[in-house]
């Protein structure tokens, strides 16, 4: 698996209104934190570390070298955005050990058109992300599922997911992942909601039927 490094700085400045003047400048703050280190800040490029949770997720695994010395593996543990413009303004790094299984989650992709999608059954994907346990360096980008034999009343539970050799699912094997649900039927006895023209025909109706004509009034 081809791993990234980025090349990152230290935040020295903490005063308010800094991080939007890193952001201007093209950087991002964020928080470097793991086993047996303390917390660090640190600037990373927005453009760069855009294009790689674009590309391989919120949680991607990446090196880290700051200053062009000391190089650090992690995993992308925190994602923060700007509310409406979609931009980075925060992240949070931590650092793995390439040799200890971790859990994490990856995005969940439906492959195929199901058979019942296509006799009008409705796709319901309960499950976007799925937890999974490996290495830091096998974690993949998304964990693909192929819905193509899936017919009305079908499911794809955790259980019966494939993954690579070296990735195991940690969910619940009961977990429904997607079902494909029947369509919804009519009954055929809803009645149309009235028209304006039709309620004022029937109020006028009304109307006439409680006005008690004189000669009737007379006797």
């Amino acid at each position: 698996m081809e791993t990234v490094l980025i090349q990152a700085q230290i935040r020295n400045e903490q005063l308010k209104g800094s991080n939007n003047r890193f952001r201007k400048t093209g950087l991002v703050p964020g928080v470097l934190y793991g086993k047996g280190m303390g917390n660090t800040s640190v600037l990373v490029p927005e453009k760069e570390m855009g294009m790689i949770i674009d590309r391989k997720g919120a949680n991607a695994f990446i090196k880290i070298s700051i200053g062009g010395s000391q190089e650090y593996n992690v995993i992308i543990k925190d994602v923060q955005r700007h509310p409406y413009k979609g931009t980075l303004t925060h992240l949070d790094f931590y650092q793995v050990s390439m040799s200890e299984k971790i859990n994490t989650v990856v995005p969940v992709a439906l492959v195929g058109e199901s058979l019942g999608a296509a006799e009008g059954g409705l796709i319901q994907q309960q499950l976007r992300e799925i937890s999974i346990l490996c290495l830091p360096a096998d974690i993949p980008g998304s964990i693909e599922i192929d819905i193509t034999n899936l017919k009305i009343g079908d499911n794809i539970t955790a259980s019966d997911v494939n993954v690579p050799d070296k990735v195991e699912i940690a969910e619940e094997p009961n977990t429904v992942i997607v079902s494909v649900l029947a369509p919804r039927v009519s009954t055929g006895t809803e009645e149309a909601p009235e028209t304006d023209a039709e309620v004022e025909a029937g109020e006028a109706e009304q109307a006439a039927a409680e006005e008690v004509p004189e000669a009737e009034k007379a006797e």
